[in-house]
């Protein structure tokens, strides 16, 4: 489950991942947008929340939104990261790239991608950490084709991929979950994409995980009335997380 740490819905971490192991969810997402800013999303000392993580046998897992119009390569930001990743146990994180304004060219940063990310697997690969990369809506721009995707995963083969149910239809991107690290899990009405719906409110085909073996994070947000970041609900969790359940035949 993605782990409700927003301005408009902060929740205490140790009250969040009690939630997660009560219920039955295996791993929790912190999404962090600035680099070095972890501590600031949890607003207490990673450390502690670590601890509270590896009591709860619930694994942590870390999304890096990156905004491109910044003047800080991926290594840089994965570095300032590194401190608080220990602390938390985390091993999957990866980085949500985003252009981050409209003037930047995000066919220019697709060219310079495969350098980025082979320097920041080295760092991963040294700190004991698996780096994944995610796709994006086409409202973003940047990495939303998936041979674009497939081919940056072919020239920095440490790199994992990260698929969004509700990034893009399926096609193309299919063949690329053997490189997953993480799904990120919620529905929308395709074509239309990006709503971070419930599961049941749209149309995706989540049948299609049932051979996928990483963690399933629901992200479950977006409009207010499908209950998302700023208003998602243990109710929606818990239902989205049942229906995911006997859609995919979880054990």
């Amino acid at each position: 489950m993605l782990g409700r740490f927003f301005a408009g819905n902060w929740r205490p971490p140790a009250d969040e991942i009690r939630f997660a192991a009560e219920h039955g969810f295996v791993a929790i997402q912190i999404r962090c947008d600035e680099p070095g800013g972890i501590a600031n999303v949890l607003r207490e000392d990673p450390s502690g929340t670590g601890r509270v993580f590896a009591d709860a046998g619930v694994e942590c897992v870390v999304e890096m939104l990156q905004r491109f119009h910044e003047p800080i390569t991926v290594v840089e930001a994965l570095a300032a990261n590194v401190p608080a990743l220990h602390a938390l146990g985390a091993r999957r994180v990866h980085i949500h790239p985003v252009p981050g304004a409209s003037h930047v060219d995000a066919r220019e940063l697709e060219r310079r991608f495969p350098g980025e990310f082979a320097e920041a697997c080295e760092l991963a690969e040294r700190e004991g950490l698996i780096l994944g990369v995610e796709h994006n809506s086409h409202e973003h721009r940047l990495l939303v084709d998936a041979a674009v995707v497939a081919d940056l995963l072919a020239v920095v083969p440490g790199l994992s991929f990260v698929w969004d149910t509700n990034h893009a239809a399926p096609d193309g991107f299919v063949d690329l979950l053997p490189r997953a690290s993480l799904v990120h899990v919620s529905d929308t009405p395709l074509p239309d994409t990006n709503h971070h719906l419930p599961l049941g409110h749209g149309n995706v085909d989540f049948a299609i995980l049932r051979e996928v073996d990483v963690p399933l994070i629901l992200e479950i947000g977006g409009l207010p009335h499908s209950g998302g970041p700023g208003l998602d609900t243990d109710e929606a969790l818990l239902e989205s997380k049942s229906k995911l359940r006997n859609l995919v035949q979880l054990r």
